[in-house]
């Protein structure tokens, strides 16, 4: 898996977008109502200031309207007491000084009377031409225009500022406001004449506006540019003035990378305009810098909220990524190798892989069900399982049907005068039919006794019946007339005494066993029951017959604790006989030769020093402890050879299989006709050893010889396959697919390319 979570990506771009859209759509909606509540704060406090200098100077130009109308009507000023003398020519001058003194804006005042040649001013009286040419030198066009209407001008007049030379090299731009006394006479006897300089004007306004970088511009009514006051010299400046209809506000014009904006009021009182045009970015700056200020904090809100859902998703994914590193760390049945790095589809994968494995292993479950049921019965038949597995709890998880009321066990003979009565193919006919079977009401489930030649058939009572040995007898008559109709069989069998407990089934299969040696006495097709045999006692003993056949065959099956229990029950009822020592003694010495003969029979323990010392003992007590001793050698001994045996034919088997799994010829009845058993039985051993079928090793066995070829040779692929024994292709490569997951030439071409 790759190392990088696709998990945790995917949830912390949920969280990013779930976050993100909302915020965005929100901060922008904030965003650009601030800016517009931020920019028309700034427009109103722009428009307040314009209003100010607006005011200021609409007060001042009043005021000057105010001055001329009262020097129309001062007798100080009057043609007569100006001309008086020249006393009074003074005095004219001196009242001019004072009513200039009385204007912040005014560089000049002058008073002239209708063709007259001189003029009066604050400084003193000169003609015409000194005031056009030395004082206040106009060009030569303003010159005459400001001759002829300060001769004529009937109403009040101001002309925009023209450059003019002053004294000492000083140049200056001049506004001409005329005022002729009186206004609005169509006679009037003077002209009030007031110089404003331009530069004060506009450095009026700069200074009550701030610090202004552009330009400065007075219009009259006309819109013609009265004063203009330039930051940047450039000559782009005067093609914004062509521009009309100006709102404060509006981006106008770009000079260069500069872009600029107007801010303008008008004047009702004057008609004039007041106006400035500045850089933007200066216009706006407040707007600017919120908008920075704004941004910064959207995005450091961004941020914030991109960590909070890159912790909110790591922790979120956390445990869905611990257990998908504890599913990686873990040896997973069936789970296959993934390269995905979203961790939901790596744990579906592994589900899936589980799920798979699951159904394959209820599958072989299915399948190795007979086969454990038969194993966990045959340990419980021969004593060699523990309570735990041979128990109803444990019966019950393995199979349904193998609990019941009561149990016991019928042991079919297929062997009469020391040769069978059915050969391999007949056992296995014998296998399938009581394999599972049902008799009088409860359920058979059948077990082959190779060893013995006989097969022992366990009957769970699913009803508590009044009669049990009635039920038992019904049933192995069922039993013998299933055998004569299907196989054509008579066999004798033996019936064993009912056990509540499963565990305790080995003791009915040992009275079985024991049941059938009287099969000399009896004819094929009887039922003989154990308790009959129990019955039948030598006068000359104080044990039973059927203690001690059920003692022999136990120690036969190695069944250790059967044959100690009727060891024990043998001794115990010797030990209360009323007879003579010698009679006694005799007893004793039957039941020690009997177990010198199985001993002789298995070639077993005549060395033995327990062996001596049952032979050579004294008391009762001194037997049944040497025969205990002596009864557990030989029961260790018979089991370990029984498994040694079956062992032994399970590995002739095995290798039979592995050298001859080429031929079509191959087949479990083969093997159980060379082999002499059933093929069921082999079939059960292959399952055992193996974990599969005899048809699933096979096919594992030419599967892998052909993958063997096709690794090491250039032959054909047909060729590889017919002879490991297949004579069907389509059908074979199906298997190989099935279970390499890739057809024969597309796994020799990728192992070639590896």
């Amino acid at each position: 898996m790759n190392k990088k979570s696709r998990l945790w990506r995917d949830y912390l771009i949920s969280y990013v977008f779930i976050f993100a859209i909302p915020f965005l759509i929100l901060g922008m909606f904030i965003y650009m109502n601030a800016v517009k509540v931020v920019q028309h704060e700034i427009e109103q406090a722009n428009s307040y200031k314009l209003k100010q200098v607006q005011s200021y100077l609409d007060g001042q130009i009043n005021g000057l309207k105010h001055m001329a109308a009262k020097m129309a009507f001062d007798q100080r000023l009057t043609p007569y007491a100006a001309k008086l003398n020249d006393y009074s020519a003074a005095e004219t001058v001196k009242e001019l000084s004072r009513y200039k003194d009385n204007s912040l804006i005014l560089e000049s005042v002058l008073l002239y009377f209708r063709n007259d040649d001189h003029i009066y001013s604050d400084e003193g009286v000169v003609s015409l031409d000194v005031l056009t040419q030395e004082m206040y030198p106009f060009p030569l066009a303003e010159r005459e225009a400001f001759l002829h209407d300060l001769s004529t001008s009937l109403q009040i007049t101001l002309k925009p500022a023209v450059p003019v030379q002053l004294r000492g090299s000083r140049e200056e731009r001049l506004l001409t406001y005329m005022f002729p006394i009186m206004p609005n006479n169509s006679q009037p006897y003077g002209t009030v004449l007031f110089l404003i300089n331009e530069s004060m004007l506009t450095s009026m306004m700069s200074n009550m506006l701030g610090n202004v970088q552009g330009a400065v511009y007075l219009l009259n009514e006309a819109g013609e540019v009265l004063a203009v006051e330039r930051t940047e010299d450039s000559p782009e400046l005067e093609r914004i003035m062509q521009k009309s209809e100006l709102k404060t506000g509006e981006v106008i014009s770009k000079i260069g990378s500069t872009s600029y904006s107007v801010m303008s009021e008008k004047s009702e009182l004057t008609g004039w305009t007041y106006m400035i045009v500045m850089p933007t970015d200066q216009f706006w700056y407040r707007v600017i810098e919120f908008k920075q200020i704004a941004g910064l904090v959207l995005l450091l809100v961004l941020v914030i909220g991109i960590v909070a859902a890159w912790f909110v998703s790591f922790k979120k994914s956390g445990p869905i990524r611990a257990l998908v590193a504890h599913l990686q760390h873990q040896s997973t049945p069936g789970r296959s190798e993934r390269g995905s790095a979203n961790e939901f589809e790596f744990i579906r994968g592994t589900v899936d892989d589980l799920h798979h494995y699951t159904m394959q292993l209820e599958t072989n479950m299915e399948q190795q069900l007979p086969l454990v049921i038969d194993q966990m019965l045959y340990r419980a038949l021969t004593g060699s399982g523990s309570e735990a597995e041979t128990g109803a709890d444990a019966s019950a998880a393995l199979h349904p049907h193998i609990q019941g009321q009561y149990y016991y066990v019928m042991v079919i003979s297929y062997r009469q005068d020391n040769h069978p009565i059915v050969g391999s193919s007949g056992s296995e006919a014998l296998y399938r039919l009581l394999n599972r079977v049902e008799a009088a009401g409860s359920d058979g489930f059948g077990i082959e006794l190779l060893d013995e030649q006989a097969f022992a058939l366990v009957m769970s009572v699913q009803e508590v019946v009044a009669d049990t040995r009635a039920h038992q007898k019904q049933a192995a008559d069922e039993i013998q007339t299933l055998l004569r109709e299907k196989l054509g069989i008579h066999s004798l069998i033996g019936v064993g005494t009912a056990c509540v407990e499963l565990s305790d089934i080995n003791q009915s299969f040992i009275e079985g066993l024991a049941t059938i040696e009287y099969r000399l006495l009896f004819p094929e097709g009887h039922v003989l029951f154990f308790e009959d045999t129990a019955k039948l006692q030598d006068h000359n003993r104080q044990y039973s017959m059927g203690d001690q056949m059920k003692f022999t065959q136990s120690l036969r099956m190695a069944d250790q604790a059967v044959c100690l229990d009727s060891l024990q029950t043998m001794l115990d009822n010797m030990a209360q006989m009323e007879q003579s020592v010698l009679l006694l003694r005799y007893i004793c010495f039957d039941l020690v030769n009997a177990v010198l003969k199985e001993m002789r029979t298995l070639k077993i323990g005549m060395d033995w020093p327990e062996t001596k010392r049952m032979m050579e003992f004294q008391t009762l007590e001194d037997l049944r402890e040497s025969m205990r001793i002596v009864v557990i050698r030989i029961c260790e001994h018979v089991g370990a050879g029984k498994q040694t045996k079956r062992a032994d034919l399970c590995a002739r088997i095995i290798e039979e299989i592995d050298q001859g799994y080429r031929s079509d010829q191959l087949s479990l009845d083969m093997l159980a006709q060379q082999f002499d058993v059933s093929a069921s039985y082999i079939s059960r051993l292959i399952r055992e050893q193996t974990g599969t079928s005899f048809i699933e090793y096979v096919q594992q066995l030419r599967i892998e010889a052909v993958k063997r070829e096709m690794l090491s040779t250039d032959r054909p692929i047909k060729d590889i396959i017919i002879e490991a024994g297949y004579q069907d292709m389509s059908s074979f490569i199906k298997k190989f697919k099935k279970s390499e997951g890739l057809t024969p030439g597309e796994y020799r071409k990728k192992a070639r390319t590896e």
